[in-house]
């Protein structure tokens, strides 16, 4: 797709994988700490891409999780069984963390095929994740169907939204609710009371502004916890989630990643929905590892101070 320019010296090529969003790094090995210029030329071409492929890595847990901690503080994954030596490497499979392969019905693999719905990590935290990394240990054979990451990209969905839509959205929220998996996925076995207490649900703008970027907006909500939006009845809120979903699915705003063995994906959570495609769990093994690093602070909306000063609009809300 292009090669993207990045300072003199970085050590690595940059080419694009589509024109929505994305990149592959060439010539990197991430397995060893990486040089505070290199660091800093791979923290721009992410804000430039928002989703990085680092190909043919060799990574441990313990080397992917020190990779990721040069980024920022790594989350803990909410349930124990779910993840794999440390509780912030999250084991991404319908394989057990002792290799044997689950049946389609294990709560695991549910767990995995609700994660075919669009939505972005972490969004039931009161502060959400910045990012997330998955690297790609067992990926399914050339030519199964199936078993991709599609990502949309949530600036771009919002900058073609017609300025009627954009005024409608700007005052919306989404309650965003880690127990309403169980709500979407019954099959799966309920909460412990510590879980729940610790996963409180929370509620977020559905337009999202980013003061790192210009106070750029972007849409923000989920379909794997919630498929409502808050702000009128419920049958309301439940037709325009349906018709988010249908416009940030068209092609223009979507790349979808094909897995080769060792890839390792890099992605923004702040600006980018994602999704897993189903494939056939009883037939192909899948196994990843992913880890979440922790954002910085909560979502801003287009009624905080500092954003409605930074692009001149007047909310409904007294100044």
């Amino acid at each position: 797709m292009g090669a993207y320019a990045l300072p003199a010296g970085a050590g690595f090529a940059v080419n694009r994988l589509s024109p929505a969003l994305g990149a592959e790094i060439v010539g990197l090995d991430v397995s060893r700490p990486l040089p505070p210029h290199t660091l800093a030329s791979v923290r721009e071409a992410f804000q430039t891409h928002h989703v990085l492929c680092f190909r043919d890595q060799r990574l441990d847990d313990a080397a992917l999780t020190a990779f990721s901690t040069q980024f920022g503080p790594l989350e803990k994954f909410p349930e124990k069984d779910k993840t794999r030596g440390a509780p912030e490497v999250y084991h991404v499979a319908n394989v057990s963390a002792e290799g044997e392969q689950l049946p389609p019905e294990d709560p695991r693999v549910i767990f995995q095929r609700n994660n075919a719905r669009w939505h972005t990590d972490s969004s039931y935290r009161y502060v959400p994740s910045l990012a997330s990394l998955l690297y790609g240990i067992e990926v399914l054979p050339e030519g199964a169907k199936g078993g991709e990451t599609g990502f949309s990209n949530m600036l771009a969905a919002y900058a073609a939204l017609d300025d009627a839509m954009k005024a409608h959205l700007d005052h919306l929220h989404q309650v965003h609710s880690y127990g309403d998996i169980r709500r979407l996925e019954p099959q799966m076995p309920p909460m412990s009371r510590e879980e729940r207490d610790a996963l409180p649900p929370v509620t977020h703008p559905l337009v999202r502004v980013h003061p790192d970027r210009d106070f750029q907006r972007s849409l923000y909500f989920t379909s794997n916890t919630s498929v409502e939006i808050g702000g009128g009845t419920l049958e309301e809120g439940r037709a325009l989630h349906a018709q988010l979903l249908d416009w940030i699915s068209r092609n223009e705003f979507c790349y979808y990643h094909r897995w080769r063995a060792n890839d390792l994906v890099m992605w923004d959570n702040r600006v980018l929905l994602h999704r897993a495609i189903e494939y056939d769990y009883a037939r192909y093994r899948r196994v990843l590892r992913r880890t979440t690093i922790a954002g910085s602070g909560p979502v801003m909306g287009p009624y905080w101070p500092v954003a409605r000063a930074a692009t001149g609009r007047r909310g409904p809300w007294p100044s």
